[in-house]
């Protein structure tokens, strides 16, 4: 599986964001920190302990535990790839100028280093329209597996609702 997460926004909560992506049945590409500023889907495709690490509470400006996790083979299918760990001026001389989306800087030499290689970042260029049978739906705790539950009357278009801290083994 790969992991999209969510935030919050001015539209709403990182738990809106999700339901809104549910409702929509794609999950829309951004531009943010993206070189050549082409809108991407970003996806994880860390290990569990690497993911617990990434969705600490310190990180919450960044990450925020609700997202989707998306079947790895459906997301390849649909033309999602890993991204290239590059430094970025030897990325400029060797990936083409309208590929540089696909580039995310690696930098060991500077202080502090520059390295995001622990996500295990794919990329998908534009948007990722999702089919319900091959996605799960994450979010924090139980309390908003219900509550996912009743926005959708029971029936969220997706395979399941899975909350992260029985996942992580968190209380």
């Amino acid at each position: 599986m790969l992991a999209h997460f969510t935030r919050a926004s001015r539209e709403g909560t990182a738990l809106d964001n999700l339901v809104a992506i549910l409702r929509a049945g794609v999950i829309r590409g951004a531009t943010r920190m993206i070189r050549g500023r082409r809108a991407v889907v970003c996806m994880f495709d860390a290990q569990m302990t690497e993911l617990k690490q990434l969705l600490n509470r310190r990180n919450r400006r960044r990450y925020e535990p609700f997202g989707i996790a998306i079947n790895k083979r459906y997301a390849f299918r649909m033309g999602a790839r890993p991204v290239i760990y590059l430094p970025w001026r030897e990325a400029q001389s060797i990936v083409a100028a309208d590929e540089h989306w696909r580039v995310v800087t690696i930098d060991l030499e500077s202080t502090p280093p520059v390295d995001w290689s622990l996500e295990r970042e794919w990329r998908l260029m534009g948007d990722m329209p999702i089919e319900p049978q091959q996605v799960v739906a994450l979010v924090e705790s139980w309390r908003e597996v219900d509550e996912v539950f009743a926005r959708f009357d029971g029936r969220p278009p997706c395979a399941g609702v899975m909350p992260l801290k029985d996942l992580f083994g968190t209380p």
